[in-house]
């Protein structure tokens, strides 16, 4: 059981299949405890069939089988087999427990399957028992991702007993439904009642602050994190406070802090390019990738999308282009939708637009709307209109026109090409949609209440 178990924690899924071999031949198989271990051995890899199988044959089971199992459908997002597996323990009166129940509900906001949650609620309210702290932060995650933030904040405000665990669920809820500054005036709450937060809960607080743009709270963030030993230094929370201030547009800061690290990671490289390469630093963004290089940090697929945005956003073609190649060929990384926007934009905006439209036709992946927005509007604009014409043509032929930003883009370029017609057609279909803009709103906030 101990060496299934140090499978799990250690990445030795063939040494734990040769384990499970063994058992088969010796016996222990029949053993529930180390078929249980092996349950969760295979659902841990992702093998939830496999796991299945392995539970159906058991010829006894207990309580931690069918929890573990439970389990195991919830990582895997499968909420409907860990509800018919919930099911089945009740019609065989098995006596579950609250380990059962947080399995289902886990299963349920994996799934983001409302109705069941709900169900497992009702059932939970109908018992008359107290709901524990572990349920209730696993009711407020279910309902955050089932996009019930009012729901979670009532369970989360009813829970007599409330952990870090429990504010971290609800912080990070609010922050994934653009509530940021909820999130921030539940951290004030949270030092009213002198609890302290972990990582966790900083990482949530700097990513509201770095959604919101509201550096003068993402200040506030990053002083109470220098002021607390057990934060001060984590490089998870260095990278995030690069990343925030480099959104928020402090490079200073950003860079003040990638400085002083005493020990960088990919991330924390990929933030001080990304943030170089969004503030317009393209230089910079590529001297910070040399100097990763040197260090003998190993890029991601990430990084890539950081220096090629600079490339793009400072019109350095050519070393764009032998970057692209160095990451696909000396790296071995797939590009990704992201990495072939970089390429197509940079060569489109350079007015280089066979090359672009050859690029696109050769991409690895299927060109998305942006791209082509890309490709049309910068046909325009270099008075390219027979290859943007075309383009259109074979957008409308494919049915590929699918929002306002498409027809706005063909219109214009029919208005160049002198096709008022066509001009007169885009404009009736985006009236017909009724197209409306969204009203703006103001980012000024007050969090002393």
């Amino acid at each position: 059981m101990v060496l299934i178990s140090g499978c799990v924690e250690n990445g030795g899924y063939e040494v734990g299949k040769l384990l499970h071999s063994y058992c088969c031949k010796t016996g222990f198989d029949v053993i529930i405890q180390v078929c249980n271990t092996l349950i969760d051995f295979y659902c841990k890899y992702g093998y939830v069939d496999d796991a299945r199988r392995l539970f159906d044959s058991m010829i006894e089971k207990d309580l931690v089988s069918w929890n573990t199992m439970v389990a195991g459908y919830a990582r895997s997002n499968n909420c409907g087999k860990a509800f018919s597996l919930f099911r089945e323990m009740r019609y065989s009166n098995i006596g579950y427990d609250r380990v059962s129940f947080v399995n289902f509900i886990l299963a349920c906001a994996n799934g983001g399957d409302l109705d069941l949650g709900k169900v497992a609620h009702g059932h939970l309210i109908a018992s008359g028992k107290e709901i524990s702290v572990s349920l209730g932060t696993v009711l407020v995650n279910m309902y955050c991702k089932c996009g019930l933030i009012e729901f979670a904040r009532k369970v989360f405000d009813e829970l007599p007993d409330k952990n870090v665990a429990s504010w971290n669920s609800m912080i990070r809820g609010y922050v994934e439904s653009g509530l940021n500054r909820e999130a921030l005036r539940l951290f004030n709450l949270m030092k009213c009642r002198k609890l302290e937060p972990d990582a966790v809960t900083m990482l949530g607080l700097i990513s509201a602050c770095r959604k919101s743009g509201e550096l003068s709270h993402g200040t506030d963030i990053h002083s109470y994190i220098v002021s607390k030993d057990h934060l001060n230094g984590r490089i998870v929370l260095q990278n995030a406070l690069i990343d925030m201030y480099a959104k928020c547009g402090n490079m200073a800061q950003a860079k003040s802090i990638f400085v002083k690290m005493t020990k960088k990671d990919v991330i924390s490289w990929t933030s001080i390019i990304m943030g170089h390469a969004i503030s317009g630093e393209g230089e910079e963004a590529l001297l910070a990738f040399r100097q990763m290089l040197a260090e003998e940090v190993e890029p991601n697929s990430v990084t890539f999308i950081g220096v090629l945005l600079a490339c793009d956003h400072s019109g350095l073609v050519e070393v764009g282009q032998k970057l692209y190649n160095t990451m696909c060929k000396v790296y071995n990384i797939e590009p990704q939708i992201e990495h072939c926007g970089c390429m197509v934009d940079m060569l489109a905006r350079a007015g280089m637009l066979e090359e672009a439209n050859k690029f696109v036709k050769k991409m690895p992946v299927e060109p998305n709307a942006v791209i082509w927005r890309m490709m049309i509007n910068a046909c325009r604009v270099h008075g390219n209109v027979d290859l943007g014409l075309s383009l259109v043509s074979r957008l409308i032929e494919a049915k590929a026109l699918t929002s306002s930003q498409d027809h706005v883009i063909s219109s214009n370029l029919f208005a160049e090409a002198g096709r008022w017609d066509d001009v007169l057609h885009e404009r009736n279909t985006m009236t017909a949609w009724k197209g409306s803009k969204v009203a703006g709103k103001s980012s000024v906030s007050d969090l002393r209440d």
